[in-house]
């Protein structure tokens, strides 16, 4: 059991690190095209990779523990707490989801399926954005792009750390 759960905190993790890296490049290329520097971007490119993260796990934190960060350094940390810790913990489901669904690329599907759902009404419920509906189609795009690349890479690790548990 803590063999899987460790499998699916590292596929987790590995989603997490792709997701990241595409909104660097996409920051980068926004960027680029604007002949500006990445911290002049004023616009939100994704919710995931924004202050609608913050918003979220600070509303929740608040109400759980009635606590949220108050300094600039403190929402700083907390997004990365939330962006890898949540991220890489996520990516259990999906271990779960090969046992119950079997061989991919059915668990892929319905872990890509279920992270989109948790994004479209997370953020709106706690991360103070409009509902989905309402989303510029340029964020709703993103969303499904990011967590595509996200479910991917977190199939793939799990998969592939499945096959080294298995031959040894």
């Amino acid at each position: 059991m803590l063999r899987e759960i460790a499998r699916g905190v590292v596929g987790g993790a590995v989603g997490t690190g792709a997701m990241a890296l595409a909104a660097d490049l996409r920051r980068r290329r926004y960027a680029h095209h604007r002949g500006i520097d990445t911290s002049e971007i004023d616009v939100i490119l994704d919710y995931d990779d924004s202050e609608h993260v913050v918003i979220a796990a600070s509303t929740l934190l608040r109400h759980v523990i009635g606590w949220a960060p108050r300094t600039a350094e403190g929402r700083h940390a907390l997004f990365w707490v939330v962006h890898w810790g949540y991220g890489s913990v996520v990516g259990t489901a999906h271990v779960g989801l090969q046992h119950l669904l079997g061989r991919e690329p059915a668990p892929g599907f319905a872990f890509f399926a279920g992270s989109q759902v948790m994004a479209l009404g997370l953020f709106p419920v706690l991360g103070d954005t409009p509902p989905p509906w309402r989303w510029e189609r340029r964020l709703l795009v993103t969303s499904f792009v990011q967590h595509g690349i996200y479910a991917g890479a977190v199939a793939a690790a799990n998969t592939a750390t499945a096959r080294l548990i298995t031959r040894r």
